[in-house]
């Protein structure tokens, strides 16, 4: 599980100059446990593509989720038999949100912003 919150920090390779959303792009993702065993902090990033999830920079994570035009985050990630769900909102540079997982019982606050 710890690799699959550091999925979070994991937000999509798309070049910006080519990006069919707003939130298409690399992000940044700080992930903080307030809530269970999980580590405290992990970072990472993700990519987004087409406003979709894309990957991780993390490897062996499963994705699945985006960011609509209205910036709704609704993402999953996965590793093995654990799985992660973030919720949130995000901006043309910075996003923030919850998350938890019912397979590891934690649960917290996550937070990204656009790589640069």
């Amino acid at each position: 599980m710890k690799s699959a919150l550091a999925f979070i920090a994991a937000v999509a390779a798309a070049t910006p100059a080519l990006a069919a959303t707003p939130f298409d792009g690399a992000w940044n993702v700080v992930v903080h446990t307030q809530v269970g065993p999980c580590p405290s902090e992990i970072s990472g990033t993700v990519f987004i593509e087409n406003g979709d999830v894309k990957g991780t920079s993390a490897p062996g994570i499963g994705v699945w989720g985006g960011i609509d035009l209205k910036g709704q985050v609704s993402t999953r990630f996965t590793q093995d038999r654990d799985m992660l769900r973030a919720f949130g909102k995000a901006t043309h540079s910075q996003a923030s949100g919850a998350w938890s997982s019912n397979t590891k019982y934690c649960g917290g606050r996550w937070e990204a912003h656009r790589a640069r």
